[in-house]
């Protein structure tokens, strides 16, 4: 007999890629994987494994929309919670994961509703509006950061799930263990901000141009941008528009460049490598800045905002990092111990719906 679970999540990278990775293991372990998600989400270009039956919902976020906006999203969180009732009745899952993001909160309620038990994954330090809900029917809540929630015997300190290939990745022992007189630096914006790195970030590194070998993911949009630019600075790059294998940039890279959005930042600490970070200021409850604060805070990274001294200040932490290459150790050692080893394993033994098997095989990665 078929076990079908119910994996939730649309929207941006932080929800799917973790869900993607939990999903992954679960179909090494023979349960059936019911996707839900929107016909527009990312998930459609991130999800590749035919192995994965998809299922889809006219759901809309409301909050900080119009009023138009927000009656339209009343309405499609009505309609979607009827097609998750019925998406439930038809394929009886033996549970529900929900991976943030407003398409959660309709699975969710019906899940409640038919008496599915409901799991969620918060990925970012501050919880999102649709994990608070769905926090008060979680039978568990696993946090990325370790105070996202208020301490609770069913709230879970686990990390973000992490793609095995990371584990692979040389480790900050190593990688910093001589002085460099080339350093190279990974930089990507990732799918929101990404203009603004293409565009600013070329200049600040004319000072230090030949101490620097430089790998800039541009997006599809800007790959002609940025090109021109570096080419126009004289500055040799190698520009990708992006990337299938982030564990060998990471692995390649001394230096990362980057927005802070959670799974970002858990793949930097996995990885073990030093990072400037630069927050994405319209991210919802700037929830990105208190992300990278948390790594600050632990001496794990360095924290550049978006502002007028943006370039200055950039520029002055690249000279600071190729002249105390011990800092580079230092912000990587740091950031390898901040989140938990193996969070999928966390992640699967809580579940007690899962056979002892697939806890026992995934606890031993």
């Amino acid at each position: 007999m078929k076990q079908d679970i119910f994996i939730v999540a649309s929207g941006t990278g932080g929800h799917v890629i973790p869900a993607k990775n939990i999903a992954s293991l679960l179909i090494d372990s023979d349960y059936t994987i019911t996707w839900i998600g929107t016909k527009r989400g990312i998930e459609n270009k991130i999800v590749n494994d035919k192995r994965i039956s998809f299922k889809y919902l006219n759901s809309s976020g409301i909050r900080g929309k119009s009023i138009f906006h927000k009656i339209k999203g009343s309405i499609n969180l009505f309609r979607s919670i009827i097609q998750s009732l019925i998406h439930i009745k038809k394929e009886k899952p033996i549970f529900m994961i929900g991976f943030g993001g407003y398409i959660t909160v309709p699975v969710s309620i019906a899940a409640f509703i038919m008496r599915v038990p409901v799991y969620a994954h918060e990925s970012n330090s501050i919880p999102g509006t649709a994990n608070k809900i769905n926090n008060l029917i979680s039978k568990r809540t696993f946090q990325t950061f370790p105070e996202t929630f208020s301490k609770n015997k069913k709230i879970i300190h686990s990390g973000n799930p992490i793609q095995e290939s990371f584990s692979n990745i040389t480790r900050p022992e190593t990688k910093y263990r001589n002085r460099k007189e080339i350093l190279n630096i990974l930089i990507f914006g990732g799918s929101q901000g990404a203009r603004f790195f293409n565009q600013m970030i070329p200049k600040c590194l004319l000072e230090y141009s030949n101490k620097f070998r430089i790998k800039h993911i541009s997006g599809n949009k800007d790959y002609d941008l940025v090109e021109k630019i570096y080419d126009d600075l004289h500055i040799s790059c190698d520009v990708l528009e992006f990337s299938n294998e982030m564990d060998l940039l990471y692995d390649w890279s001394d230096i990362i460049i980057s927005r802070a959005g959670s799974m970002t930042l858990s793949e930097i600490c996995k990885a073990g490598r030093a990072a400037i970070l630069v927050p994405y200021r319209f991210a919802t409850d700037r929830h990105q800045y208190f992300n990278a604060k948390f790594l600050e805070s632990s001496s794990a990274a360095i924290i550049i905002e978006e502002n007028n001294s943006f370039s200055s200040e950039l520029g002055n932490s690249l000279g600071k990092l190729y002249s105390d290459q011990g800092l580079l150790l230092k912000l990587s050692k740091n950031s390898k111990n901040l989140f938990p080893e193996d969070s999928s394993a966390i992640i699967l033994k809580n579940i007690p719906e899962l056979n002892e098997k697939l806890n026992n095989t995934t606890s031993q990665k």
